[in-house]
């Protein structure tokens, strides 16, 4: 039974015995006290909608009034396009053109903007090259430039010949449009523009019912890394002075976006505000935004009202639900209290204590089942924690999750085995006891390496090692896992050497064989005595290539399936092999080390060994053995007598004396394990 399953009984336990006739009254009380965390989660919950409404109100009326603010100077444009359309079919403005005389012209313009009951502020007419002919506002250029002369390009590359932008002219923005007049082919560009000052902010907050302002940036450099440091002028507001100076100092630019709603703190209370980009972008030498602001103090006010009256009305409630608790706190709270922190320490793991709750009630019965349920519970950790000892962790949980039934099923699983070499000279040499503290050693960092590699130790038998990576649990990276298990298995023969050598005793050195295939895996025994293991071809094979590793001096034998599971690694070939039991035979090789750790000079023995194998598989004796010979001497001269290369040379001595056949296969015979 799980702990999980402990604290739910005990949770129905509890209200069954609320449903009893005798606690009729105790159930109601015990209902009043559970208001607490209710009203509390129902005055945060409404505490945040009222939050959440309130900013997005204010989000919605920014939202809206950057769209009637939109709208507003698009109708301006509009009107605007309308009064500059109007002069080109004028018929006084035409003959005045046709003067040529800049003062006529002038006044033509002049009367004309006069008739625009303020739609237009300003005019300028220069010749279709830019040449300027008049400029209402007297702006001392001769002939366009800049952002005029962009504008009159525009135009003139557009479908209608019309344009607009949003140009400074002595220090304001304005809005400008741009057409051709034709009499009857163009001869002249009319741009007309209105200003987007306090007049036109006047015009767009008594619409939408909020502050509007135009605000210009100034940059020194453009693209400078700080944009927010740049000079900040309010061209024009709806604001007081003193709200326009707090206005510049906290709108941020950095990392907003035109969607952002921003909270700035004005004169009288919080506003949201939102901007909108009239000209130019962040970090350009100039940028021109309009910027939309909201008060929350209307909103603020009622929330805090409303939170007032439900606070008031919490805790009323929560007054008197505190005084009837007061008066059954002896009967039922403090054993149930009791109850409960049991429950918590069961959960915990400490089934030592236990609760007394005095009389005969269904309290008293509870807190006997509580009891009893720990006590069960502790000798299941008893259990638990030995058969952990016994096996695997990985295996204790699959064994204790489902019913336990003989049989198994198939799955793809690297088996690795390890073993020590030269065993049964340290157990000749040293007593039992130092040969079993050697062995535990041994044992406990080769299990803590697989393990540490997601690998699940399957069985002791004496100073070997079986190692399953894929079962019980199936991970992506098995052979992977395996191999790096191999590598840091060798790593870690080199401290426990290290510790033998101080206390006197032999050294060791693993054998480590490792394939990749399929077994059947489940329990295997009896019904009354069982085992949780693999069996199969490549448990064999796995444990004949850990045999081999004796052959041919190595550290590790890896199986050609296994090298293609797990390819972030680098091999050498070592040879092509029928073990015994086996009549395939097997490519086998030997994992040198990851593939970033591996050095040039290791490349390059490894290049050369598969030379001198592929020279002693084509039967060209004299030449294998001269580069075995060379590798030979790359080792130092105590290992040199048993090393791989010596393997090879000694085979060498009698292969070449045999009538081989020309299509030898190369294949080594093991008739023995």
């Amino acid at each position: 039974m799980s702990r999980e399953r402990v604290i739910d009984e005990v949770l129905s336990a509890v209200m069954a015995f609320f449903s009893f006739r005798s606690f009729r009254t105790r159930l109601l009380v015990f209902l009043l006290a559970l208001l607490l965390p209710v009203l509390l989660g129902i005055y945060i919950f409404v505490n945040r909608e009222n939050n959440q409404y309130t900013t997005d109100t204010i989000d919605s009326y920014l939202e809206l009034g950057a769209d009637v603010f939109d709208f507003t100077r698009e109708e301006h444009k509009n009107t605007l396009l309308t009064i500059t359309s109007t002069m080109t079919r004028d018929w006084g403005f035409r003959n005045a053109f046709g003067t040529g005389d800049p003062y006529t012209i002038i006044d033509a313009a002049d009367n004309i903007l006069l008739r625009s009951l303020g739609a237009a502020d300003m005019m300028l007419i220069s010749s279709m090259d830019g040449e300027v002919i008049i400029d209402t506002k007297i702006q001392g250029f001769e002939r366009l430039e800049g952002e005029w002369l962009a504008l009159m390009e525009e135009a003139a590359s557009s479908d209608n010949g019309i344009g607009d932008a949003i140009i400074n002219v002595l220090g304001v923005p304005y809005q400008i449009t741009v057409i051709p007049l034709f009499l009857p082919t163009p001869v002249a560009w009319i741009f007309g523009g209105f200003p987007l000052d306090n007049t036109f902010t006047d015009t767009v907050k008594q619409s939408i019912v909020s502050d509007v302002s135009i605000v210009e940036y100034r940059n020194a450099t453009s693209g400078a890394a700080d944009i927010n440091a740049s000079e900040v002028e309010v061209i024009a507001s709806t604001l007081r002075p003193a709200d326009q100076v707090r206005l510049t100092a906290q709108l941020q630019r950095t990392g907003m976006t035109y969607t952002d709603t921003q909270r700035i703190m004005l004169e009288d209370g919080e506003y949201g505000t939102l901007m909108r980009s009239l000209y130019g972008e962040p970090g350009a030498p100039l940028q021109i935004v309009a910027v939309i602001q909201k008060s929350y103090n209307e909103n603020i006010e009622n929330l805090e009202a409303f939170q007032r009256v439900l606070l008031q009305f919490y805790l009323a409630v929560l007054a008197l639900s505190l005084i009837a608790v007061v008066f059954l706190a002896r009967s039922v709270t403090r054993p149930i209290l009791d109850l409960a922190i049991r429950v918590k320490h069961i959960e915990e793991g400490d089934y030592g204590q236990s609760v007394m709750v005095r009389g005969k009630d269904e309290i008293s019965q509870l807190a006997g089942s509580v009891n009893n349920m720990a006590l069960g519970l502790a000798e299941k950790e008893k259990v638990r924690d030995l058969l952990g000892k016994v096996v695997s962790h990985e295996i204790a949980e699959e064994l204790l999750s489902k019913k336990i039934e003989l049989g198994g099923e198939e799955k793809v699983v690297t088996v690795l085995f390890a073993d020590i070499k030269g065993f049964t000279t340290l157990c000749e040499t040293s007593a039992p006891e130092a040969v079993l503290t050697v062995l535990n050693r041994y044992l406990s960092e080769i299990t803590k390496v697989i393990e540490d590699n997601h690998g699940v130790v399957d069985k002791y038998t004496g100073d070997s090692v079986m190692a399953l990576f894929g079962a019980p649990l199936t991970r992506p990276n098995d052979a992977d896992n395996a191999v790096r298990a191999a590598l840091a298995i060798q790593e870690c023969m080199v401290e426990l050497n290290s510790i033998n050598r101080a206390e006197g005793m032999a050294l060791m050195e693993a054998g480590i064989g490792i394939h990749t295939g399929l077994v059947v895996a489940g329990n295997l025994g009896s019904q009354n005595r069982l085992n949780y293991t693999v069996i199969g071809d490549s448990v064999n094979l796995s444990a004949r290539l850990e045999g081999l590793t004796r052959k041919y001096n190595t550290p590790n034998i890896v199986s050609e399936v296994c090298l293609q599971h797990a390819q972030g690694f680098v091999y050498q070939e070592l040879d092509v092999v029928q073990v015994a039991g086996k009549s395939e035979p097997v490519r086998i090789y030997q994992v040198i080390g990851a593939q970033e750790d591996v050095t040039p000079e290791q490349y390059e023995k490894i290049g050369v060994f598969a030379e001198a194998l592929a020279a002693y598989r084509a039967q060209k004796w004299a030449q294998a053995t001269q580069m075995f010979e060379n590798l030979q001497l790359t080792l130092p001269a105590a290992e040199r007598a048993e090393s791989l290369y010596s393997v090879y040379l000694e085979r060498m001595t009698y292969l070449h004396k045999r009538n081989l056949p020309e299509d030898w296969d190369a294949v080594f015979v093991f008739d023995r394990k």
